[in-house]
């Protein structure tokens, strides 16, 4: 087998570690160990099947034909869900700002907030999260059911590389699917801010985006993309891994897709912080 990180997939032999100092020292030792033990074999794993992707896709054995029907659920399945909450993200920000702004003189302003927190956060985060919610779940429970019910095995006898087959086009296609959603979220969340502050401040929609084109840089909408683009990677990344690597029965599909899930969205979360550190931290 060629991962061999899947023939040993850490686990607890009851062997006791630690000192028992106080109540309850041990089970916590060991409840820690197995955590760290997964997060390490997952990293590893992740680490492992990306370097595959990277040599297959110089090598020209990337199939668009698989691409797209990816980067096509992707889009379709989480759009409808990344639109409304990005856009009433942004309408949650012109309501708590615009009004007040207009009574202080500083209804310009309005359009380049609610521009700048949709691109340099919202529209970002926004899509990731509808795309985990959707997309990263769908992923790790049709490859954890594969793995299960040995399907996977099946496709190493016909000799046909699972890493190729399966993850690589989803891999791809969610980091270049994601991109695109945050174009769509983000001018979406703009123009649903803009709405908002006509309605309530009665600031005039060219002076909204009068606003949003003084104050947004090139550099915010590209920081965007590539947010988009990491984020997309990490979400596809751990699911398809996470399901590749479940073992057990039935039940470990719901547990394997609640740990993806948990898992992106606290990547996400880490990700993000120190993307918008290095682009912004100097500032």
């Amino acid at each position: 087998m060629k991962y061999k990180r899947l023939q040993h997939y850490p686990h607890v032999d009851g062997t006791h570690y630690g000192p028992a100092l106080l109540p309850y020292t041990q089970a916590i030792y060991e409840l820690l160990r197995r955590r760290l033990n997964k997060a390490f074999f997952q990293i590893g794993l992740s680490v492992e099947i990306t370097g595959d992707i990277l040599r297959y896709i110089a090598q020209g054995k990337l199939q668009w034909r698989h691409v797209f029907p990816q980067m096509s659920f992707v889009g379709v399945t989480t759009l409808g869900i990344a639109l409304i909450v990005s856009t009433f993200a942004a309408m949650v920000i012109a309501l708590q700002v615009a009004t007040e702004m207009a009574r202080q003189g500083a209804s310009s302003y309005v359009g380049a907030l609610v521009s700048l927190a949709m691109l340099r956060e919202l529209g970002p985060i926004m899509t990731a999260v509808a795309v985990v919610a959707m997309a990263g779940s769908a992923y790790t429970a049709e490859l954890s059911t594969m793995q299960i019910t040995k399907q996977i095995d099946a496709l190493r006898v016909l000799h046909v590389d699972p890493i190729r087959y399966l993850i690589m086009p989803r891999v791809v296609a969610a980091v270049l699917a994601m991109p695109l959603l945050t174009i769509i979220t983000c001018t979406s969340g703009i123009v649903g801010g803009m709405a908002i502050s006509q309605w309530l401040a009665d600031i005039p929609w060219y002076t909204f985006l009068d606003s949003v084109w003084q104050q947004t840089e090139p550099k915010d909408i590209w920081t965007a993309l590539f947010k988009s683009a990491i984020f997309g990677y990490t979400i596809s990344i751990l699911s398809t891994t996470i399901g590749l690597s479940t073992q057990g029965g039935a039940k470990e599909v719901g547990t394997a897709t609640t740990r993806a899930v948990v898992w992106c969205f606290v990547s996400v979360a880490l990700m993000d912080y120190f993307i918008t550190f290095l682009v912004y931290g100097s500032e």
